[in-house]
């Protein structure tokens, strides 16, 4: 299992759509096993324009972050097809053991 992590922001489109929006479905066309889109009060990324949402500043472009936990062949299939969008961003995947937890029945 790998567990892969895209960071971006939220002002940032592929296709005229949210690029989160946009790796979400490619993760719902590519049978993923899961995925989840967090979205951040404040942030800075490797250009250290600070991004932040307080009373006096609604910033637009608040910092996104997706998660997402598969087989390493669907984890690199979808890191090919986020490269292709065009935005700044950083990607990071890295091995994973995974349990799944459900409720008692």
């Amino acid at each position: 299992m790998k567990f892969l992590r895209i960071y971006l922001g939220e002002g940032d489109h592929c296709d005229g759509t949210p690029v989160y929006k946009h790796i979400v479905k490619l993760c719902y066309d590519h049978g993923i096993k899961g995925v989840t889109v967090l979205k951040g009060i404040m942030g800075f990324g490797e250009k250290h324009h600070v991004h932040r949402v307080d009373f006096f500043t609604l910033s637009e472009d608040l910092p996104i972050v997706v998660e997402i936990v598969d087989s390493s062949d669907k984890i690199e299939k979808i890191i090919e097809e986020v490269k292709k969008c065009n935005f700044d961003g950083l990607v990071v995947y890295w091995d994973v053991e995974s349990i799944r937890i459900e409720k008692n029945k």
